[in-house]
């Protein structure tokens, strides 16, 4: 069989922490929107693997129209089908020696299940259309936001082919359980979205920071870039301020206040506990000392808290 050379890249080692899949279960809660956090997971574990050298390949297997994800993962060879005027190379061949991230992996069909397994197995496969045979080093990282397990059980997913992805599972919480990371996000896509439009955003102001904090973000990670990115368009002043937060947000509670309640007195005492330290740490830069000192806690107390919900203080530190 041919083989794909990459001969300015260094091969991974053969053992070692890039070599098994990773699956990353995402929220299943009744809003289902596309969960940005899971892409952005699979890029911080390919960055710190040995294969960071070469690519990152990202497929959503969702958003393509049936009979077209076999052609993008494997791609075809000329006059494959009608309209493929040319060959087409494949995402496995683009990832080769890096990391392949299929979104949605639930979306597969049985088709492309039985293809994806057999290049897991055995490192090769053909393009659509083609006779010769690729071998590629390829890690996958697959993401859902179903329940595989359940597919298996309905017949709507191979089970050899889960047993295989399911090598290292990882579960991403949705946005709402992770308050402690949002003033990281915040800053991160803040400085992106202002070189991205040329805009000269240095940050948001306290009055912002809350309304984005107490916000249960439904549509997690996606939903904050695109709320901040609409921030930085209109913004006024170089300080994104309470009035250029979207009206949705300031006034969710209003609108969806059954909806969005906690369900139960623990939910209720730790959303309130983590948007008080929150709040406390962002005054405060994240000095634990200040912080404990105006909360009441000693310092031991405080950091005991802080690790049982979820709050990483460092992320409030400049």
């Amino acid at each position: 069989p041919s083989r794909i050379h990459h001969p300015k890249r260094p091969s991974p080692p053969p053992l070692g922490p890039s070599r098994p899949g990773r699956r990353i279960p995402g929220d299943r809660a009744p809003h289902r929107r596309k969960r940005h956090g899971q892409r952005s997971a699979g890029e911080r574990l390919h960055e710190r693997s040995p294969r960071r050298r070469a690519s990152f390949v990202h497929l959503n297997c969702a958003s393509l129209p049936e009979g077209v994800l076999e052609s993008e993962l494997f791609g075809h060879e000329k006059g494959a089908f009608t309209g493929a005027i040319r060959q087409r190379l494949g995402r496995f061949e683009l990832a080769n020696r890096g990391t392949l991230f299929l979104d949605e992996i639930g979306a597969a069909d049985m088709r492309v299940q039985l293809r994806l397994l057999r290049v897991l197995q055995e490192r090769e496969f053909e393009r659509v259309g083609g006779a010769e045979t690729l071998r590629v080093d390829v890690r996958v990282i697959a993401a859902t936001n179903v329940n595989l397990r359940e597919a298996v059980r309905k017949g709507t997913f191979r089970e050899d082919l889960f047993y295989r992805l399911n090598v290292v599972p990882l579960k991403l919480p949705p946005l709402r359980q992770r308050q402690g990371d949002i003033p990281l996000l915040i800053e991160h896509f803040i400085r992106r979205l202002a070189a991205q439009h040329g805009c000269k955003i240095r940050g948001l102001d306290t009055a912002a920071l809350n309304h984005l904090l107490a916000y249960p973000w439904p549509g997690n990670v996606r939903q904050l870039e695109n709320a901040l990115e609409r921030m930085v368009l209109l913004a006024n002043d170089n300080l994104l301020r309470e009035e250029d937060v979207p009206e949705e947000i300031v006034h969710w509670q209003d609108e969806e206040e059954s909806d969005l309640l906690p369900r139960d007195f623990k939910e209720a005492r730790n959303s309130f506990e983590r948007h008080f330290l929150c709040e406390a740490l962002h005054r405060h830069r994240g000095v634990i000392s200040q912080v404990a000192e105006e909360v009441g806690l000693s310092r031991k107390s405080l950091y005991a808290k802080l690790e049982n919900l979820d709050i990483d203080y460092q992320h409030y530190r400049t």
